[in-house]
């Protein structure tokens, strides 16, 4: 097996509740509930086993939930810190936010401020995407080095039991 190959083939999980999925060209899909978040890896995206979780939001959505829903956001990404990764795809860029253009009253100090807040308290990762096409890929590469971080640790661990 080279690098480049994968013994896994994942399944990347759409949340039900999802209005307008992500088009997912690398990976087969399957539509159903996560505990939080809009997208995971099937056996990796549940309280089982709470591995991998990554929310998506436009940029009029993201604003809105910083200000007027920040008390249902915040108490979401609550619920992502008991992941082992949590992402946030954000479709627009941060020059958009700098330049205030979004639908909000909403200054765009405050809005990266609760951004920072939700990196550094949170751990959450923001991956700032520009469109839908541009989630999707960064969804993708996501998969794709969780898949790969994966397969590392169960080799290790093969080469650990066959020492014994």
């Amino acid at each position: 097996m080279t690098k480049a190959q994968s013994t896994i083939r994942p399944v990347v999980v759409i949340d039900s509740r999802e209005q307008r999925p992500l088009e997912i060209s690398a990976y087969p899909t399957v539509v159903q509930g996560l505990p939080v978040g809009d997208y995971g890896i099937e056996g990796f995206s549940d309280w089982a086993n709470p591995a991998f979780v990554v929310e998506r939001k436009s940029l009029d959505d993201l604003v809105g939930s910083l200000t007027q829903g920040r008390k249902r956001f915040f108490a979401e990404i609550e619920k992502m810190r008991r992941f082992g990764f949590r992402g946030l795809l954000i479709e627009g860029t941060r020059d958009q936010v700098v330049l205030g253009q979004y639908v909000s009253r909403a200054t765009p100090q405050s809005v990266l401020a609760s951004l920072d807040a939700i990196a550094v308290r949170a751990g959450v990762h923001l991956f700032w995407c520009g469109a839908a096409a541009g989630a999707a890929r960064q969804l993708e590469g996501l998969v794709r080095q969780f898949v790969r971080w994966v397969e590392k640790d169960y080799r290790l661990l093969q080469a650990a039991g066959a020492e014994r």
